[in-house]
């Protein structure tokens, strides 16, 4: 992909927009936002340390929870608008909706994956196996996804969780998966890639 970035930074903007990134139009510009958890705010700073040329701001924010009325913290990372950006929002999105890449196979690599199981991995704790939360993409698009992983190696899963669907990596393809990805992963986030039970 051709664009002003360098290609660290081009992989970890790939890796959260796969994930809980997302680009909002401000202005003639996009910017990139991701909302955390207060928990994650290790994560969050690191996040914003590998973008400073796009002039990053932490707002820490408390919200109710409507459901339960419990408060909870929030760490919001917004960079500033940016013409660097705008090849990511024709690549990731469709109109207003954000979609995975049809060409993910081609942008996929180790850093791409960390990051976004750093957003959006979740290890089940009954078993040695992950989810990916992929509930907001398509059927097709859940397809595109396996078919990326099939190409680096890895057999995941499409699970449907009510009405959506979800990715799921097996147990029998953690092991290869995680020695992938773990040079990637901070320190603060390896509870993500934790086997033991």
């Amino acid at each position: 992909m051709d664009n002003t970035v360098g290609s660290r930074q081009r992989d970890i903007i790939f890796g959260m927009l796969l994930g809980d990134g997302f680009l909002e139009r401000n202005g003639k510009y996009v910017r990139l936002v991701t909302d955390h958890s207060g928990k994650q705010e290790t994560y969050v700073n690191w996040l914003a340390s590998q973008l400073t040329n796009l002039n990053p701001k932490l707002v820490f924010k408390k919200r109710i929870d409507r459901r339960n009325l419990k408060v909870y913290d929030h760490c919001i990372l917004r960079t500033n608008t940016s013409s660097k950006l705008e090849k990511f929002f024709s690549l990731f999105y469709e109109g207003k909706r954000k979609r995975i890449p049809p060409c993910l196979s081609k942008i996929i690599s180790p850093m791409v994956l960390a990051v976004w199981i750093m957003d959006d991995g979740y290890k089940r704790n009954d078993c040695r196996a992950m989810r990916i939360n992929t509930q907001s993409y398509t059927l097709e698009e859940q397809k595109i996804i396996r078919q990326s992983f099939l190409r680096i190696g890895i057999k995941v899963n499409i699970h449907k969780q009510k009405q959506h669907y979800l990715v799921y990596i097996p147990s029998s393809y953690m092991k290869k998966f995680i020695g992938m990805i773990k040079p990637y992963i901070i320190p603060s986030m390896e509870y993500k890639i934790c086997l033991t039970p």
